[in-house]
């Protein structure tokens, strides 16, 4: 029982990094920023009416979020990287497997390097 209490503190704790993490790049007006953290998550790119919420409320600020989430997640999504991200033991991203070009490749590179991660 206890050791459920603290896995549950430990996912609250967890929810509201992401949520804090979020705030700030909106509130520093970094659309950027928000796209890079939403591909490396595994988030499919936010609706113009998320970002709207959020604060990007023009047109050219909400292509700016999208083009900025293009890009990472070409530089981000490359089968090379897949492995490191299992190693640490980063879950499945959707993202990368899914909605890449390549994502059959990530993937198994992915599970690679969570194979071997969890050796150590």
């Amino acid at each position: 029982m206890r050791a459920l209490v603290i896995a549950m503190f430990v996912l609250l704790g967890l929810v509201g990094c992401s949520s804090s993490v979020i705030s700030q790049y909106a509130e520093e007006q970094n659309w950027s920023a928000l796209a890079s953290y939403d591909v490396e998550v595994g988030n499919k790119p936010r609706s113009a009416k998320a970002l709207k919420e959020l604060g990007a409320t023009s047109e050219s600020v909400q292509e700016d979020y999208l083009s900025a989430y293009k890009a990472h997640m070409g530089v981000y999504c490359q089968p090379e990287n897949a492995y490191h991200a299992g190693i640490l033991g980063k879950p499945r991203n959707s993202v990368c497997i899914d909605d890449s070009p390549t994502g059959w490749d990530y993937e198994a590179n992915w599970k690679t390097g969570l194979e071997a991660g969890s050796i150590f």
